[in-house]
């Protein structure tokens, strides 16, 4: 009961950091007239800022210091780095517009980073019937799936609320699972989910809008980067091994991220077009352009996501990995069918 009392504590004191910065970075913003510029992309068509990210990092910054300095979270250096160097980059990027060639390079050095941790992909856990991988394979496949873990959440930024609530959904998830394996990490979770809740009331706010940008993207996408990090290494035990394979769960967690990056780069492959050229054929842009408001649509999302999430978990166990990879497929085309086509 204390541990649960701290935790909503937490929750409500980042809660309010986060409303407050979001509205002081909003306001600075405006006054140095740092707008986001509207063009054909633009889901807005009214001012706002990407001082959202910004606020979202502060917010998890002083939260969480002052979680070390009383309770016991702890993170390791090199996550820490990783996860600074990243938001950096997306702070350039909303600045300055960094290159997708140089923030390829800045991703792969943050990926090195967070595999100096300890924490990497050092086992694909019988999928393919293969455990333990070699060492020089268990970076190359680590460094691969940060990138395209920390683009998919970018990439996917494109409607209010969009990226937050997939972002709450993996934290959720993420926590549940933390709590039982290592309860001095969870107390990290309240902390990003009252940051999150504070942001989306000023993304949803049209007279005083605020986008994540690519500063907050990079640094969530990094985020969920360590935590899936976490949860396939083999040293650290998982709750729900007992009832679903563990990189199916991750894929689970962030399968509209996953799903659409992959659809979309095939899309622009096939058209000759590079695929970090941005543009509006992603899913989210689909419901927009067929009439749901931004938070219908994002709603909408993390319904349907969650959904096949807690399918998989509860049908796992009878159907094992290839079962639950069909039914996936199916309510996935079921779901096309009925929401995006």
């Amino acid at each position: 009961m204390t541990d649960l009392i701290i935790y909503i504590i937490f929750f409500l004191l980042t809660l309010a950091v986060s409303l407050y910065l979001n509205g002081y970075l909003n306001r600075l913003f405006v006054g140095n007239k740092l707008t986001d510029p509207i063009n054909e992309r633009s889901s807005h068509n009214y001012p706002a800022t990407r001082s959202g990210g910004l606020s979202v990092f502060l917010t998890v910054c002083v939260a969480s210091a002052f979680a070390v300095a009383t309770y016991n979270l702890t993170f390791p250096l090199y996550v820490l780095l990783s996860v600074f160097f990243m938001t950096l980059t997306g702070f350039a990027d909303d600045l300055i517009e960094v290159r997708y060639r140089e923030k390829l390079f800045l991703q792969v050095f943050a990926g090195i980073l967070m595999i100096q941790s300890g924490y990497s992909i050092d086992s694909f856990h019988g999928i393919f019937g293969v455990e333990q991988v070699p060492y020089w394979f268990e970076v190359f496949v680590s460094l691969f799936v940060f990138v395209v873990i920390v683009n998919a959440l970018n990439l996917v930024d494109g409607l209010d609320g969009l990226a937050s609530f997939l972002s709450i959904k993996f934290f959720l998830v993420a926590g549940g699972i933390v709590l039982i394996s290592d309860p001095t990490l969870f107390l990290f979770f309240p902390i990003i989910i009252g940051a999150l809740v504070g942001f989306l009331v000023f993304n949803f706010n049209r007279n005083n809008k605020v986008f994540l940008g690519d500063t907050g993207s990079l640094f969530l996408g990094s985020i969920m980067a360590f935590l899936v990090f976490y949860m396939l290494d083999t040293q650290n035990t998982l709750i729900t091994d007992d009832f679903i394979t563990r990189p199916l769960l991750v894929v689970l967690m962030l399968l509209y991220p996953l799903t659409d990056t992959l659809r979309a780069f095939l899309i622009r492959s096939y058209k000759n077009q590079s695929p970090f050229v941005a543009d509006r054929i992603h899913l989210h842009h689909r419901l927009a352009d067929k009439g749901y408001q931004h938070w219908q649509a994002s709603v909408l999302i993390f319904i349907l996501s969650s959904f096949v999430l807690g399918l998989n978990m509860l049908l796992f166990g009878a159907l094992n990995l290839y079962g639950s990879i069909g039914v996936t497929l199916v309510v996935l085309i079921l779901f096309y069918y009925l929401f995006f086509k």
